[in-house]
């Protein structure tokens, strides 16, 4: 499990769009690599525990000579109700470039849960950001399904038709009503245009979506040109039990380009979508370091 109690980082301030933006690195001492984690939806910095676990087990791989580094986005904790992908990806990008003028050598991206959805956005060719070595998704869970299993189809439809209009009158900035949103997300302010992005099947969130035509998420694994590890909680709470997990994953690496989705890629066994398990949290690590290892 993560280690409990009190930990130490070193924190960075970075040059970013996002004013005051601060990275937090745990682990190894000196490390020439680095491992950027990019938490989801309400996360911040040191929110989902395994992180910690991944620093604590590479300080014993000092051969890797990797530490991880948590950041603080524009997005981080409530403010992701009104910041859409590419805020993130600037974020991200602005980190990476501070890590390349501090001499790190090789940087792999890891997201979890909306922090996959950054890491498949940063590899848009319109966003020109700095190049890394690898990615790592964790949970990518499609939020609409999430969204449509709590409020029901006709629930989000409902409120997703509100949304829409209230874009179309040049009005996405407005804050949507909280009887129009799904009981979890009305503690946070969330824009039109962001519950839009959120909950739509052409929402700009939607990477995920198992019931996607392949025309239409083909090219989004096609354009990744680094390697890419794949992991599904094995007993993610937000995904319905109808969904063949190991299928989307076999599914989504047959799109990439050939030796990108590493072998390794699959279901981490037992796992709920923050892998707070102890066997899962395990696995997890322990194939976060083989995936590492694979890494030039």
């Amino acid at each position: 499990m993560a280690p409990s109690g009190t930990f130490t980082t070193t924190v960075h301030p970075f040059e970013s769009p996002t004013p005051h933006a601060c990275a937090y690195e745990m682990g190894l001492a000196n490390a020439a690599n680095a491992l950027v984690f990019i938490g989801g939806l309400g996360d911040g910095p040191h929110t989902v525990p395994y992180p910690r676990t991944i620093a604590k087990r590479l300080e014993a791989e000092p051969e890797l000579s990797f530490s991880v580094f948590e950041v603080r986005l524009l997005s981080s904790f409530s403010g992701f109700g009104s910041v859409r992908l590419a805020n993130d990806v600037a974020d991200v990008s602005a980190l990476v470039k501070y890590l390349r003028s501090i001499g790190k050598k090789r940087v792999v991206l890891m997201g979890h849960s909306t922090g996959s959805q950054d890491c498949m956005e940063y590899t848009s060719p319109t966003h020109h950001a700095e190049p890394v070595e690898g990615y790592i998704l964790q949970a990518p869970v499609a939020d609409r399904i999430a969204l449509a299993e709590e409020m029901g189809e006709a629930g989000l439809n409902d409120g997703l038709k509100i949304a829409k209009e209230l874009i179309a009158s040049g009005k996405g900035y407005e804050w949507m009503r909280p009887e129009n949103l799904s009981p979890s997300y009305r503690g946070t302010p969330i824009s039109a245009a962001r519950w839009y992005a959120l909950g739509a099947v052409d929402g700009e969130d939607n990477y995920f979506d198992p019931g996607l035509p392949d025309h239409a998420i083909k090219p989004h694994w096609e354009r990744i040109d680094k390697p890419l590890l794949i992991l599904h909680s094995g007993s993610d709470e937000f995904i319905p039990s109808s969904v063949d997990k190991d299928a989307l994953v076999q599914h989504w690496r047959n799109f990439c380009r050939p030796g990108i989705a590493s072998e390794l890629s699959g279901i981490i066994p037992g796992a709920g979508h923050r892998v707070e398990e102890p066997a899962s949290e395990e696995w997890l690590v322990s194939t976060v370091i083989k995936f590492l290892r694979s890494v030039n």
